[in-house]
């Protein structure tokens, strides 16, 4: 379990620097283009790094590469928030995507390795726990500390870079001939539907319905709430809820495998996030923003567990996380500049939740499409190549 704080501690670190680097975008008064550019740029270098970077992984040198990413994470990061001047802080932010990106990547393969056959299901809840919480206690540290100055935020930067090289160093990992979650798939159980490779596919689409929702809301409302004067602090707090819920969501998910390979929870979940989007788009008051953010968590804990577990769990497990680590990037992208543009278009900074509510009903209809029912002689010979162990 000890291994889970990396992710956490990794997590802790991008979103304290994500949320002060918008913050501070907003007090700067910086365009909300040049805002959607600087986010977006973090995404521009993670998308190739993590493509590349699953091609190149295994099980045996997953470790190594952890090791030098963290650090080169560690380095980014304190420049990031060190930085004084926008082209400097576009340089080291997106030095931090490429790093982030190795790191997610490995930590991913290193993960599953670790994991005993039958295990996965568990794996990746308490990896979606970790880094949701990881997430969550970043954006309320930021928030908290965001008066003490970026030397402040630099200096705890560099101390959790410093705990997660020290979890890693000490960790025992499994031998290398030792069978793990890695190298056999996990079967469903006996009532709920049986492993279903095309849900790779679904796993990618919901990665970007995820990215969409979380990336416009965690970019553009620090700065939104520092050009209308509302604190760091306060600012921080349904961003800090919407990661702690989606935590929770992700461990309940442990038990809740039934959810899993089904179209309807796909189309709940869905329904839950468009509903919340609308009302911020209908009534953007600060109230209804930061009950429709805390809300969302519920929404964000469903697809990333889904998101991973498909990909960890069917072909070529470090290639298909390649591809949702590259996705996330890619819908990262996508909808900020989607939302900047409507924002600069309708002069409303609302506009950003009527872009995320449009984009996943979208992904929702090729999600139910991708998913119908597979043949049984597809799932038949599937499961007659990947026996495994009980889940």
């Amino acid at each position: 379990m000890k291994i889970f704080l990396c992710p956490a501690l990794v997590d802790l670190l991008l979103f304290l620097i994500a949320f002060a680097v918008m913050y501070r975008s907003g007090e700067w008064g910086l365009s909300v283009t040049q805002c959607a550019w600087l986010a977006g740029l973090f995404q521009l270098t993670y998308m190739p790094a993590s493509v590349v970077i699953g091609l190149l992984l295994s099980r045996r040198n997953a470790r190594a590469v952890l090791l030098v990413a963290v650090l080169l994470c560690t380095i980014a990061g304190m420049a990031t928030l060190l930085a004084g001047e926008f082209i400097p802080l576009l340089v080291a932010y997106g030095s931090l995507g490429i790093f982030s990106a190795i790191f997610f990547n490995a930590f991913q393969s290193f993960m599953r390795a670790e994991a005993a056959p039958g295990d996965l299901r568990r794996t990746v809840g308490r990896y979606t726990l970790a880094w949701s919480l990881g997430s969550a206690v970043g954006i309320l540290l930021s928030g908290f500390f965001y008066r003490c100055g970026f030397l402040t935020l630099a200096v705890l930067t560099l101390l959790g870079g410093l705990a997660i090289l020290g979890v890693l160093l000490r960790h025992k990992a499994r031998p290398l001939d030792a069978l793990s979650a890695d190298e056999q798939g996990e079967r469903a159980l006996a009532q709920a539907p049986p492993v279903n490779p095309r849900y790779v596919w679904i796993g990618w689409l919901l990665m970007l319905a995820a990215i969409f929702l979380q990336r416009p809301i965690q970019t553009f409302f620090p700065v939104i709430s520092a050009k209308t004067g509302i604190s760091a602090f306060m600012a921080s707090l349904p961003l800090f809820l919407q990661m702690a819920v989606q935590a929770l969501i992700s461990l309940a998910m442990i038990r809740g495998r039934h959810w899993l390979y089904r179209r309807a929870p796909l189309a709940w979940a869905h329904g839950l996030a468009v509903l919340l989007a609308l009302a911020m788009w209908w009534r953007p008051t600060f109230l209804v923003c930061f009950l429709g953010i805390s809300l969302s968590g519920i929404y964000m804990g469903f697809v990333c567990y889904c998101s991973v577990y498909y990909s960890s769990n069917s072909g070529r497990r470090a290639f298909n996380i390649g591809v949702n680590e590259f996705l996330g990037g890619l819908g990262s992208l996508a909808s900020l500049l989607a939302s900047q543009w409507l924002m600069k278009r309708t002069s409303d900074a609302a506009s950003m939740y009527l872009v995320i509510a449009l984009a996943l009903l979208i992904l929702l209809v090729i999600q139910l499409v991708v998913a119908g029912r597979a043949r049984p002689e597809v799932v038949a010979r599937y499961t007659a190549r990947h026996k495994s162990a009980p889940g």
